[in-house]
């Protein structure tokens, strides 16, 4: 069977190198008035910083459910973050009770769950303050109309581009960067890594049969395991800047809409798993959500042995929900219906095997 798999690269994992002037058909409005960073982390920590500096800062909070990667980072600055419980699954009535576990003087993180949140709350001008992450919801209804204090996104989650992050103030007209920035040619040499990989990984989709996975692979995670260690704000170059801007307006929701209706219709909620969406919404990937262990880790598995990559977001969190193995499945602006028309086959195969 792994041998009809549509893609040789397969469908999911990181994004290949393609040139912006693929997608300048494909655009969206941003009226965003906004500062870019390297990183969607680096993006929140300086907004904690910039709060901090002019704020009688009280308490940090965080969901019970959120990227521990980014969390960690953060607790080398922060480290007595508070927790509040949320349902990261549910959306029929997911506006966030600020008021009942924070003051004024504290900071709110809400997340954007999978661009399928609504992003409200009771937060008023007496606070506390709220600061949005969409990473999961870039170019959501939410995301481009929001009213929070301060918002971020790591755009590298949605866009071909080897770094980047952004923070924007929806209620502020003009502002800027008020810390210092340093010039750092170790971590210039993590994006240079991080575009040859996705280079190399365009060769090889192109057909050059000196490039194998194993050239590209390493090389991304090479810079993951660098993000988590570098903690400096760096100065963002001028041609980083514009590398990062040439994609910025490409609708990656569109496509995503397309497929999943496309999906929807195919796939239904089963014994094994239900689908996580939302009508009036656009899902940040296909969803599986499971209720058993072994069955999430059975279908992962299957995926896999069949180039079909999919993201475990976010395993090291632990929720005390009867559903909470959560699974996404890659479906943006790479792929087509006929990828589709795969994930489905083999997410029919899988449960026909397990039925019997």
């Amino acid at each position: 069977m792994s041998d009809n798999v549509v893609r040789k690269e397969g469908i999911g994992s990181y994004f290949h190198f393609e040139k912006h002037e693929r997608f300048k058909n494909v655009t969206v409005p941003l009226d965003l008035d906004y500062n870019l960073f390297y990183t969607g982390r680096e993006a929140l920590l300086y907004i904690l910083n910039e709060i901090n500096n002019t704020n009688t800062l009280s308490k940090i909070w965080f969901p019970n459910y959120y990227c521990q990667h980014t969390l960690g980072w953060i607790k080398k600055f922060y480290p007595h973050i508070h927790i509040y419980n949320i349902n990261p699954f549910e959306f029929t009535s997911d506006a966030i009770d600020v008021k009942k576990f924070a003051t004024k003087n504290d900071v709110v993180l809400i997340n954007n769950y999978w661009g399928l949140s609504s992003m409200t709350s009771n937060a008023d001008a007496n606070g506390p303050i709220i600061i949005e992450d969409h990473s999961h919801g870039w170019l959501s209804d939410a995301c481009l109309h929001s009213t929070a204090d301060y918002c971020f996104v790591s755009l590298r989650k949605s866009l071909p581009i080897p770094l980047g992050g952004m923070y924007w103030k929806p209620r502020a007209i003009g502002f800027r960067n008020t810390l210092n920035f340093k010039t750092d040619t170790h971590f210039y040499k993590i994006w240079d890594t991080m575009l040859d990989a996705m280079s190399l990984k365009s060769d090889f989709i192109a057909g050059d049969t000196s490039v194998t996975s194993a050239d590209y692979l390493p090389l991304f995670y090479e810079v993951e395991e660098a993000l988590n260690i570098h903690t400096d704000f760096v100065h963002l170059k001028d041609e980083h800047r514009h590398f990062i801007e040439s994609y910025l307006r490409f609708d990656t929701r569109k496509i995503k809409e397309t497929h999943l209706n496309y999906l929807y219709n195919k796939l239904r909620d089963t014994a094994y798993f239900k689908i996580v969406k939302r009508p009036g919404f656009t899902a940040f990937g296909l969803h599986l959500l499971f209720k058993n262990a072994m069955d999430f880790n059975a279908l992962r598995q299957f995926l896999v042995a069949n180039h079909v990559y999919p993201s475990s977001l976010w395993p090291d969190n632990h929720l005390d929900l009867e559903w909470r193995y959560f699974l996404n499945i890659h479906i943006d602006y790479r792929y087509t219906l006929t990828d589709m028309d795969y994930i489905i086959y083999l997410i029919e195969t899988w449960l026909k095997h397990e039925m019997i």
